[in-house]
């Protein structure tokens, strides 16, 4: 079923242009929702309907439907776009141009063959390497280098419809995944700018994706959370960065000195160092104001900041006032909880 928010924008007379729908959900689009509103005025919006969010499950609505409200944009609610319901947001939004980021919802191969002018999407990596729900976290859990955004036509197979364009960017050592996302919504925005009259006169360029260095980013599971002690402290490392802010990187811990009591905290600021050859991987090796050293399977990780479960994240020195650590105890991964 599609819902239709109505907003001030259906009120005041615009310019006919081209009309164009925007679909997305996260906030990865926010950036290019703006540039397009910026840049054309016939402009609609589809998102996902409002879901409960927190602890308390208060009702929230996806962040491009916020900032869309937040434009006076028009909203449709949409909670699936294959089928009829489809075809509805179709002839309901007149739309000739589909721009999509983030969206989260399958579209029906009928439905991306509606628009006149076609359907195009902004996604977080450097096609085809990273297709799939999450790019970003894939990419900094693999190590690349390089990372970047990519506009191309959809096609029925995920991910795979041929190129328009794509940014490409060298991303500081120690960036999260969240830092990363921020910085690719900014360039995927760019990016549509460069070829958004392209995309409306129908001659935009679309060059087939190669054969070889495709690779899969399936959606992130709360498990992959649980850090890896035993491998190397480079994957580790990448771990915190590329799971933060979700499912974040967690550890139980064994204190010796509350009496072999286990806790589960956050690791929030981490950085690899040397280790010490022949230590257990996750044994405390040096504890002190500023850092806990604990050994992995190759190195070891210097702990900077931590969370316990619900409070805010803290230094060492002061965790340390109600959880004194000391060398010995054990960081363990989920079989020990």
């Amino acid at each position: 079923m599609i819902r239709r928010i109505r907003s001030w924008s259906e009120y005041v007379k615009k310019p006919s242009t081209m009309r164009i729908l925007f679909l997305g959900s996260g906030p990865f689009g926010i950036p290019a929702l703006r540039k397009l509103h910026s840049l054309r005025t016939d402009l609609r919006v589809a998102t996902v309907p409002d879901a409960p969010h927190g602890r308390k499950r208060k009702m929230r609505p996806s962040p491009i439907k916020a900032e869309a409200q937040s434009l006076g944009l028009e909203v449709f609610e949409c909670q699936r776009l294959r089928g009829k319901a489809g075809r509805a947001l179709l002839e309901q939004s007149a739309a000739q141009l589909i721009i999509t980021a983030d969206i989260r919802l399958i579209l029906g191969s009928r439905f991306l063959e509606g628009p006149p002018r076609g359907c195009f999407n902004l996604h977080g990596s450097l096609l085809p390497r990273w297709r799939g729900a999450a790019p970003v976290v894939r990419a900094l859990l693999a190590g690349d280098e390089q990372l970047g955004v990519t506009l191309y036509r959809m096609v029925a197979a995920l991910d795979a419809g041929p190129m328009v364009g794509s940014r490409s960017w060298t991303a500081p050592t120690e960036v999260t995944a969240e830092e990363a996302e921020n910085h690719l919504s900014q360039l995927a925005a760019e990016l549509l700018e460069q070829h958004l009259e392209a995309l409306e006169g129908g001659d935009a360029p679309q060059v087939e994706q190669p054969e070889e260095g495709i690779t899969l980013a399936p959606k992130v599971e709360k498990s992959e959370g649980w850090a890896r002690w035993d491998g190397p402290a480079s994957f580790v490392d990448r771990q915190v960065r590329a799971l933060k802010p979700w499912p974040r990187t967690r550890s139980t811990v064994l204190r010796h000195c509350a009496g072999g009591q286990r806790d589960e905290l956050i690791l929030d600021q981490v950085r690899q160092i040397d280790g010490m050859p022949g230590a257990i991987p996750g044994t405390v090796l040096e504890v002190s104001n500023q850092q806990i050293v604990v050994a992995c399977g190759q190195g070891a990780i210097a702990i900077e900041r931590l969370q316990r479960i619900g409070k805010n994240s803290m230094t060492v020195q002061q965790l340390q006032l109600g959880m004194p650590f000391q060398a010995g105890d054990r960081f363990e991964g989920e079989d020990n909880r």
